[in-house]
């Protein structure tokens, strides 16, 4: 009697431990392929940086080049004209706030001060704080 049971449990767990043997097998031929498509896919993207990174010429028509080529002599403006381009860029009510925050952020320390302190009294939109804030640096920003 006891003779039966110990082959019947010598079988069942040789049964198990077959199962798995088995079971880390298909685990290990997974993991085999899985690292096969990473390569993989590492690569092709690898391939598609490197093509991305690749500096790209558009090709110019021959008259846009003559064009171009004729019209490198040094253009003459002078500084009322040049002055004048500049205050077009320029809003005339922004005039101000950005002369003083350059002043803020360019100026010695008498400037800086006088520059964030007229800065502080403006009144204007909240897009124009933003472009002003983007604009400034550290020491103008806390003031």
């Amino acid at each position: 009697m006891f003779s039966a049971i110990g082959t019947s449990g010598v079988l069942v767990s040789s049964g198990l431990l077959a199962w798995q043997v088995y079971q880390t097998q298909v685990g290990q031929q997974q993991i085999v392929e899985l690292k096969e498509k990473l390569t993989i896919q590492q690569r092709q993207q690898k391939m598609l940086l490197e093509e991305m990174n690749k500096t790209q010429f558009v090709t110019i028509p021959k008259e846009l080049k003559d064009n171009l080529n004729y019209s490198n002599e040094p253009l003459n403006m002078n500084s009322f004209e040049t002055k004048e381009d500049l205050k077009s860029i320029l809003p005339r009510h922004l005039r101000k706030p950005w002369r003083l925050l350059h002043l803020a952020n360019t100026g010695g320390y008498e400037q800086h001060i006088k520059a964030v302190q007229d800065l502080s009294k403006l009144s204007l939109s909240d897009g124009e704080y933003q472009q002003l804030a983007q604009s400034c640096e550290c020491r103008t920003a806390v003031g």
